[in-house]
């Protein structure tokens, strides 16, 4: 008799403990745990700042070059000759867009370039040279399909287009008239087609933050190249390549532009 008292409370014991769990389990509209979301970090709007240090061939891409037996009075300065007073310097980048899948992003880009100088041999002064553009952008990431990497980093290449404009500026004795000389303000501008292209790999700080190299290529296609000077008292002149008389004396050329940065994206 005994026994079987023991049984039975053994018996409602363990009832009471399990019965209630395994229904627990078992009740229908129980949230299950949510799976990671992979996509997370990798697709919505993206932006990017770009802060890096770089350069363009020391030489000007605006140059003096006479066609078709053209005289020319005065001088043109040593910079539209030739002279190459140009190093590297700042770089600064931003991208505005819009990751529609892992692997794809494009949107809006504009960036600023300064450049250091050195006084020529002509008697130029103040020199000072800086650049702008704005464009477009298209960014590939070919290891977002891939978790176990995009996960930790994010690796991309892009192509973009935009305008460029570069602009040098210095001062120098301008020739008059009168066959005397005045010390005045020259300009030299380069309008441009730009195709940048780039390469970087992201670090993925957290899911929205990454941080990593890149190193960016643009080859600046002319549209026009033009000189200006102007000193007071003087009017002032601007002989552009693509219009008369300019075109006979007034040469764009196609030039390389460099920089390595460091990129910081925010994708949301």
């Amino acid at each position: 008799m005994r026994l079987s008292h023991r049984l039975f409370f053994a018996s409602f014991v363990a009832s009471t403990w399990l019965v209630p769990a395994a229904a627990l389990a078992a009740e229908p509209g129980a949230e299950a745990p949510k799976a990671e979301d992979s996509a997370a970090g990798l697709k919505g709007f993206e932006l990017v700042l770009r802060p890096s240090f770089g350069g363009a061939p020391s030489d000007s891409p605006v140059k003096f070059a006479p066609t078709n037996g053209v005289q020319f009075q005065g001088d043109p300065g040593a910079l539209m000759k030739g002279a190459s007073p140009w190093g590297n310097g700042f770089v600064g980048q931003a991208y505005v867009g819009y990751r529609f899948i892992p692997l794809l992003s494009a949107g809006l880009r504009s960036g600023f370039r300064s450049a250091s100088g050195s006084n020529l041999d002509d008697g130029s002064t103040k020199l000072s040279r800086t650049g702008w553009d704005g464009g477009l952008y298209l960014r590939f990431y070919p290891a977002a399909p891939v978790p176990s990497v995009s996960k930790y980093v994010d690796p991309w290449v892009s192509v973009g287009v935009s305008y460029q404009h570069d602009q040098q500026s210095f001062q120098k004795a301008l020739a008059t008239a009168g066959g005397g000389s005045v010390q005045g303000d020259v300009s030299l501008e380069h309008h441009a087609v730009s195709v940048p292209l780039a390469i970087g790999v992201d670090y993925r700080v957290t899911k929205f933050l990454s941080l990593g190299p890149s190193f960016e290529l643009a080859i600046n296609n002319p549209i026009a190249g033009c000189v200006s000077t102007s000193a007071a008292g003087y009017a002032g002149t601007t002989y552009c390549s693509n219009t008369e008389p300019g075109k006979n004396f007034v040469k764009a050329e196609t030039y390389l532009a460099w920089n390595a940065g460091l990129d910081a994206k925010v994708t949301f």
